[in-house]
């Protein structure tokens, strides 16, 4: 079995640029189309009841904070996700 390691910085970069891309992806569809949004986040979620959740428009700097803060909280996933399957491959 080969030893492939994994670079701890290549992958939480590609990690926080796929979830800023979802988050975009995301905040647009809310935008647009928030009935189809919120039926798929409720089939997401096993169907758990949304109905009463409010969808109103979110304000730039509070969608900023949610951009950068799950960006950043990928990053750190994906750096600690490559830092951990490294160290358990690593032989003794």
């Amino acid at each position: 079995m080969s030893n492939i390691k994994l670079d701890p910085v290549r992958l939480a970069n590609a990690l926080g640029l796929v979830t800023a891309a979802w988050y975009l992806i995301c905040a647009l569809l809310i935008s647009t189309t928030p009935l189809f949004y919120m039926g798929m986040m409720r089939s997401w979620m096993h169907g758990f009841e949304n109905s009463v959740w409010r969808v109103s428009p979110l304000p730039f700097g509070l969608g900023l904070y949610g951009f950068v803060t799950l960006t950043a909280a990928a990053w750190l996933t994906g750096y600690a996700f490559a830092y951990i399957y490294n160290s358990l491959g690593e032989k003794k």
